[in-house]
């Protein structure tokens, strides 16, 4: 079992001083042991010398160890953005399947760090540059893959195009159509861009702010939303706006793909080791599955 969770910038000092304290009170012991019994002894006689020397070896000791324990607890701070069906804001706090995966895992690594949702951006970018964070669920690309280091995979996704239903001169059978198209709107720092500008798209806004992509094709200001299929018809339905925006009929998706979960490149291995294996138990001991379950979803279609 993984050890606690403590934060060394609180209670380090604390181990230091106490330490400190316990070194003079073991020499004032010391000391006074010599002094009252000893009178006519050299302070420095060998005797003490040996007992002065065992004291600072088991302080050290005990240092050595309290500092190990420090460097072992896994304090990795879990940020994600809001995406249904995987993480869910919700009155009561936070649900969905990757927050109650994550929950899982942190519960089996010793993690008591509280998930912190922010917009995709900030979150991707604190991840990035920071050491000490995770970043989930989010794709591994080729354009990704070495700036950060890996668990999983723990989900599929796939993403398609989505227009403005009242677009019906918008016919949309393949990539060349999409290319021909005056917009076609996509988050920063997504898989979405990458793909698309690797695949030689001309004609894309970059969107910025949170949620504003969905709200520029809802208002007809742009043609085309590549997003994650699932997740964008369970948004829709739940909005009552299944009719008003709908996926274009392309018969595969654009990308096809695996979700993970992202650690800042500079995160130990024996970190990330410790997390692929209680995914992985996670997998094994059919928790995982009673968690889809929970969201309507099997390991069957979750992983296709």
């Amino acid at each position: 079992m993984s050890p606690p969770i403590i934060k060394t910038d609180i209670y380090f000092p604390f181990m230091i001083m106490n330490i400190s304290i316990l070194t003079i009170q073991n020499l004032k012991f010391h000391y006074n042991e010599n002094y009252y019994h000893n009178k006519n002894k050299n302070f420095y006689d060998f005797f003490y010398i040996i007992k002065f020397l065992g004291v600072i070896v088991k302080n050290i000791i005990f240092l050595f160890t309290c500092f190990l324990f420090v460097l072992n607890a896994d304090e990795i701070q879990p940020l994600t953005e809001s995406w249904e069906p995987y993480q869910i804001e919700t009155k009561d706090g936070l649900e969905g399947i990757g927050i109650d995966l994550i929950k899982e895992i942190q519960k089996r690594v010793g993690n008591k760090k509280e998930i912190k949702v922010f917009p995709w951006k900030r979150s991707y970018n604190i991840t990035l540059n920071k050491k000490g964070y995770a970043l989930f669920l989010t794709t591994k690309s080729k354009h990704r893959e070495n700036f950060f280091k890996w668990v999983g995979p723990v989900n599929s996704m796939k993403i398609k195009f989505f227009k403005n239903a009242s677009r019906k001169d918008l016919s949309i059978n393949s990539i060349e159509d999409a290319k021909k198209v005056s917009s076609i709107i996509v988050a920063e720092n997504t898989i979405s861009e990458e793909t698309l500008r690797e695949l030689g798209f001309k004609n894309l806004e970059i969107n910025t702010i949170s949620n504003g992509s969905f709200y520029k094709l809802l208002e007809n200001k742009v043609d085309l939303y590549p997003v994650e299929y699932d997740s964008f018809i369970y948004k829709l339905k739940k909005m009552k706006l299944e009719d008003k925006i709908i996926p274009v009929k392309m018969k595969e998706p654009i990308i096809k793909s695996q979700l993970y979960i992202a650690f800042n490149k500079k995160t130990d291995d024996k970190i990330i080791k410790k997390w692929q294996k209680a995914l992985d138990d996670i997998k094994n001991d059919g928790t995982y599955k009673r968690i889809l379950e929970r969201y309507g979803k099997s390991e069957e279609t979750s992983f296709k």
